[in-house]
Formats: C-alpha cells, structure tokens, sequence
C-alpha cells in the first residue's frame, strides 16, 4: 500500500506543478493579448507608411500576377472552346420545346372540339328533357280525361 500511496503523491506533486505552469502560461498569454491590443489601438491612431517594394520585387510581384492572369485566361479560353456535346443538347432542347408546343397546340384544338361537343350533348340533353317533360305532360292530361 506505501507503493502505491508513494507513486499516487508523486504524480499528485507532478500534477500541481504542471497546474502551476499551465497558470504561469495563462497569464503570459492574457498579458500578451492585452499587449496586442495596446498595439492595435495605437496602430490605428498612426497608420503605418506603405511599403515601398524594392525594383526585383516589384518585377517578380508583377511576373507572379502576369502569370495568374494567363493560367486564369487559358481556364476562361478552354471553358469557352466549341463543343459538339453542346450543339447536341441545343437541338435537343428546341426539339423539345417544339413538341411541346405542338402538344399544347393539339391539347387547346382537342379541348375546343371537346367544349364544341359537350355544347351539342348539352343541347341535345335539353331538347330529350323537353320531350320527356311534353309526353309525360300529354299522359297526365290523357289520364286526367280518363277520369
């Protein structure tokens, strides 16, 4: 039991010292930030000057741009290069848009032709009840002189 009881006390002092230093870095690290935000408040009161590149840095900043713009040209040019894929989905969606135009074309000829017929179903109805309504009419008035 003193072993374990010896080796328990150690790593308790191990773990102490280790909280210690852990603290030590917290402060340090509070104090720094409070340090960079002392700077940053005193660097916007006084801007710093623009850097002034030296002539080799310029040419090498100006060769890096150069080269971005070309890569970033040739990417737009290899976007932009004819294909046959394209031309092919094109006709397929004007062929598309065609027969659907046609078809609502045939649909709006086939629901005139529709209403046209239900017109004359609609007179043709009217006119069966009218000659319904006249025999049942004349049977009630032969009855009627029956009695």
């Amino acid at each position: 039991m003193d072993v374990i009881k010896e080796i328990n006390d150690k790593y308790m002092a191990l773990e102490a010292e280790i909280d210690q230093k852990l603290e030590k870095v917290q402060i340090e690290e509070l104090k720094l930030e409070r340090q960079n935000e002392k700077l940053a408040e005193s660097s916007n009161l006084h801007p710093p000057a623009p850097k002034v590149l030296s002539y080799e840095e310029a040419l090498l900043r100006n060769s890096n741009t150069l080269k971005a713009l070309e890569i970033a040209k040739a990417r737009l040019r290899s976007r932009s290069t004819y294909s046959p894929v394209e031309k092919l989905l094109q006709q397929a969606l004007d062929n598309y848009r065609k027969e659907l135009e046609s078809l609502q074309e045939v649909k709006g000829k086939s629901q005139e032709v529709q209403e046209d017929h239900e017109e004359d179903n609609l007179y043709d109805l009217v006119m069966q009840n009218v000659i319904e309504a006249k025999k049942q009419q004349q049977q009630q008035q032969a009855k009627s002189a029956e009695l």
